[in-house]
């Protein structure tokens, strides 16, 4: 299978012409349908698209990546390509990590993490270990936020994702982060509801790193998708009278 800038970064929604780009990066195991509830809530003027990292989505049968830094060249090169208007990166749990070192490229108005603490220079990455039964448990309520309710769906789903999302952070655990300085604003969600600390990426940006909570657990973004979309307006919105995303 031949992989294009297009499989890796997919539209979901809003013009072609669009006044700003909006990228998200799911998390773990997790493709762009994880923000297809989003398309109906975007700002006028602006479009959604999502990365696909191989494995999910319409990249589904492709080998999973096992180099860290392929799968951030291919996301910036893609979003270089095909991205006309200013952008805004986006990335929940894990994916906010790739979010995060994909910036370094792209240079964003603006990089949003969402239920991802900041890793810390210079320490390897630890992510935790947990049962199959618990990997199983977790994917199930992460399509259930999704909306999937059918009982042979979301068993024929987790058994298709769990292997995927463990992949994914095999990929990169024990992975030391490079000791960079983004330029930009970076504002972090975190759910009221979930265990992750709300802390502030204030170490990895010369810019403001602002906390919010919004109401739910870890699957915020989903459940609370109106919340955080209205934050981004609203910073964006005062970016353009002040040119300062973060004020």
């Amino acid at each position: 299978m031949t992989t294009t800038e297009t499989s890796v970064l997919v539209h979901l929604a809003g013009p072609d012409d669009p006044g700003l780009e909006l990228v998200v990066f799911p998390g773990a195991g997790a493709g762009p349908s994880s923000v297809a509830a989003w398309r109906p809530m975007l700002p006028e003027g602006w479009r959604l698209s999502a990365i696909c990292l191989p494995g999910r989505g319409i990249r589904f049968g492709e080998p999973l990546e096992t180099d860290v830094r392929v799968l951030v060249d291919e996301a910036a090169a893609a979003i270089t390509r095909l991205c006309s208007a200013p952008v805004v990166l986006a990335g929940h749990s894990l994916g906010a990590l790739w979010a995060h070192q994909v910036a370094f490229a792209v240079r964003p108005a603006l990089l949003a993490t969402g239920g991802c603490e900041p890793p810390v220079f210079g320490e390897p990455l630890v992510m935790p270990t947990f049962t199959e039964e618990e990997d199983r448990q977790f994917m199930r309520e992460l399509l259930e936020a999704l909306g999937v309710t059918d009982e042979d769906t979301l068993a024929e789903l987790t058994d298709i994702s769990v292997p995927i999302m463990r992949a994914d952070i095999d990929l990169v655990r024990g992975w030391v982060v490079p000791e960079r300085t983004l330029e930009c604003p970076v504002v972090s969600y975190y759910g009221t509801d979930e265990d992750t600390r709300p802390l502030p990426w204030s170490g990895h940006t010369a810019g403001p790193a602002d906390v919010v909570t919004v109401p739910g657990d870890h699957y915020f973004f989903q459940s609370s998708a109106s919340v955080v979309l209205a934050d981004l307006s609203r910073r964006i919105d005062r970016s353009d009278r002040s040119g300062h995303a973060g004020e």
